[in-house]
């Protein structure tokens, strides 16, 4: 397990969530390009615009005391395999739209359920697996969306981090399947 340390200022956070990493050069080409004054951004909040680290999420909302022995402990009995990259598409809200791409492959489902064990808040019932790649102005996904819409990308999961309501986050191992 490798600790990894906030750079600028600890945030604290309601819930913890774990996350699937991938190596995927290519996004960083898609990102290039995305015009920049279609990106969406807060001031003073880094988790908009351009996503910097590549990955899915295994299950967001698990609650405070959820320790790292818990998910690494689930997540040894999963074995992850290759995951398909696909369809690009968007979620949107009132404030932006979330460009990205959905995700297949094994284990994703089945790490989901298992962590769900652990307490968690969640207001949605289906898990969906995806990467998402920016966060846009309202109504600017769409072009984006209509350029990548024959793309499609193999990668294979590197590692989980469990990122803690307490702001810490922690990498952790996975088995991969041969």
């Amino acid at each position: 397990m490798i600790k990894f340390k906030e750079l600028i200022t600890e945030q604290k956070f309601e819930f913890g969530c774990v996350m699937l990493y991938f190596d995927f050069p290519e996004m960083f080409s898609i990102q290039e390009q995305i015009d920049t004054g279609d990106l969406y951004l807060e001031e003073g909040d880094r988790t908009f615009g351009l996503e910097e680290e590549p990955h899915t999420t295994l299950l967001f909302g698990l609650h405070e005391g959820v320790s790292n022995e818990d998910v690494e402990n689930t997540l040894n009995q999963v074995r992850f395999g290759d995951c398909k990259i696909y369809n690009a598409s968007k979620f949107s809200n009132p404030n932006y739209d979330v460009l990205k791409f959905d995700v297949v492959g094994q284990g994703l489902h089945t790490a989901n359920a298992a962590l769900k064990k652990y307490p968690h808040t969640s207001n949605f019932p289906n898990y969906h697996p995806h990467c998402t790649i920016a966060y846009l102005q309202t109504g600017k996904a769409d072009k984006y969306i209509n350029m990548l819409k024959d793309k499609e990308f193999k990668l294979t999961p590197k590692y989980a981090v469990y990122s803690k309501p307490s702001g810490e986050k922690d990498q952790l191992e996975i088995k991969l399947e041969k």
